[in-house]
């Protein structure tokens, strides 16, 4: 058996064809038609944002759009700089998208929740005017907290949630505590329109931007003339209608990624109190939707790795520390780093599908034990 690292959901070709056919005879295949629109208000409905969430082609351009917007909001121009707090234990795209908007990444460490640890950061600059945390596997920072600091040192809230779409923090999204986020809609996602991305935001300025930008900047069509250099970033109609028929089945998804996770966390549990490895934390406040199931070992991963896709079981080494990476190494600033540098080479990212059969979570736990069980230098053993 061969358990892939992620199996995306998609729907049947039955549900979306007559539409798709209609789109292919009419010619409206793109620049915000039809169901692009419905869409837009499906997400609408589901998130219950005071502004229509605006869709794009994918997650990256719609939190480079996002950037933008708000450092037009803010008062900056294209060529204007200043830094952004942002944990380094995230996905290149992360930073690829504050450095491609010109402005600077401060890297900051995590918590033992894999996100933004709030309570290491400083504001150490009055160049810093923006803080990005990361929903890493679908976890949250403690939202309130961050809100506090936000205030406190006036500081915009961008959050890069990406892997966590339908995560809460006290059973509200975090668009309701009246920070922006970003959601890719990417097929790897916990939900996904093929490619695609969405932004939440809570200013109607910033709201208007998002529109002109996604469509070349333009905010008339007599001449499309420009007042911010935006790209194209229109979601195509195939994607929206993959899109509007995964999102009738979101409460199935997430419900079942759930019952999924809790089994991982009863498993990993048990090796965890054997000091074989950590889960990630997940605080009580947090409804945690799992794109990924994460595991810090004892040690460094590649033995781990290699026994589990020799088992047939693909895992990934996902996040990476991206202040080391070849463009970033040196050339900004980090503050404190202890646990991101002590847990880079140590975390696998395991997959848990939305449709995972038994047959296959028992097929990884028991690689997984073996692993343990086989090997005597690793610390500990099973009973």
């Amino acid at each position: 058996m061969q358990i892939n690292i992620v199996k995306p959901f998609m729907p049947n070709l039955e549900e979306i064809q007559d539409d798709f056919a209609r789109c292919l005879s009419s010619g409206l295949v793109t620049n915000n038609s039809k169901h692009v629109q419905d869409l837009e208000e499906s997400l609408w409905r589901y998130f219950g944002s005071a502004i229509k969430p605006c869709v794009n082609c994918n997650g990256e351009l719609a939190l480079f759009n996002l950037i933008q917007a708000w450092k037009a909001k803010l008062g900056a121009g294209p060529h204007d700089s200043f830094e952004v707090l942002v944990p380094s234990f995230t996905f290149s795209g992360t930073i690829n998208a504050l450095v491609t908007n010109n402005l600077r990444p401060v890297f900051c460490d995590i918590d033992d929740g894999f996100v933004l640890d709030l309570n290491k950061i400083e504001i150490d600059s009055p160049s810093i005017k923006m803080i990005m945390p990361v929903g890493a596997y679908g976890n949250l920072c403690d939202l309130e907290q961050l809100g506090e600091i936000a205030a406190r040192s006036n500081l915009a809230v961008l959050l890069d949630n990406a892997p966590a779409f339908g995560a809460r923090f006290k059973g509200k999204h975090p668009h309701e505590f009246g920070f922006s986020e970003m959601l890719s809609f990417h097929a790897t996602k916990i939900y996904n329109s093929m490619e695609g991305g969405a932004t939440i935001v809570n200013d109607p300025q910033v709201a208007d931007y998002l529109l002109r930008l996604r469509d070349f900047g333009q905010y008339e069509k007599v001449r499309g003339d420009v007042d911010l250099p935006g790209l194209n970033s229109k979601m195509t109609e195939v994607c929206a209608l993959v899109g509007l028929r995964n999102l009738e089945k979101i409460e199935f998804i997430l419900a079942s990624r759930a019952r999924n996770a809790a089994r991982y966390v009863e498993f990993f549990g048990a090796l965890e109190a054997k000091g074989l490895l950590r889960q990630m934390k997940v605080s009580p406040s947090v409804n945690c939707t799992y794109l990924y199931f994460p595991i810090t070992l004892n040690e460094e991963a590649t033995p781990f790795v290699t026994h589990m896709q020799e088992s047939g079981v693909a895992v990934r080494r996902y996040y990476t520390a991206t202040h080391d990476l070849k463009y970033y190494r040196d050339r900004y600033r980090s503050q404190d780093l202890t646990m991101t540098n002590a847990i880079r080479d140590r975390v696998v990212a395991l997959p848990v599908h939305t449709v995972m059969s038994d047959e296959e979570i028992e097929t990884l736990f028991d690689a997984v034990l073996k692993y343990f069980s086989s090997a005597s230098s690793r610390r500990g053993s099973i009973q």
